[in-house]
């Protein structure tokens, strides 16, 4: 039988507080999602074409966090829904950019504040001080975390 690894807390482990955090939050949030006809990970998706519009395939893999044999999947919802459409790239004939409709930016911009919301009441007791150093360590694990990928 293995021994225990005493100096191991997995309850006190950052990614898995992270996991734990994600998942809660996601899943509230997916739920409000619901009533508008989109799951979480196509709110990703589109929350990530209103920051930066026009991405490739590749580029919103990355910036929504998203595997891209899943975000095909995604893309084609949202396009069947009209929220989103393929655009050829101007400087690449085989490459395509995808990027919001007219209703997909709508129903985007509709969703932010609800969003937001839900950010805020996971943050309600942190100081706007807290909640810029929690952005910018979140931010410094993402980046730190580049070579485990």
């Amino acid at each position: 039988m293995k021994t225990l690894h005493q100096d191991h807390d997995l309850e006190k482990a950052i990614p898995f507080l992270l996991a734990r955090a994600g998942a809660r939050m996601g899943n509230a949030f997916a739920k409000a999602l619901k009533p508008y006809g989109l799951a979480l990970s196509e709110w990703r998706v589109c929350a990530s074409l209103q920051h930066t519009p026009r991405q490739t395939l590749s580029e919103l893999a990355t910036h929504a966090s998203t595997d891209l044999s899943a975000l095909s999947r995604i893309v084609d919802r949202l396009a069947m829904h009209e929220l989103v459409a393929r655009e050829k790239c101007d400087t690449d004939k085989r490459a395509v950019r995808i990027a919001l409709t007219e209703r997909g930016m709508t129903l985007t911009c509709e969703l932010i504040p609800l969003a937001q919301h839900y950010e805020a009441v996971a943050t309600s007791d942190f100081s706007a001080a807290e909640v810029k150093t929690l952005r910018a360590m979140l931010l410094r694990l993402y980046a730190n975390a580049t070579p485990l990928a």
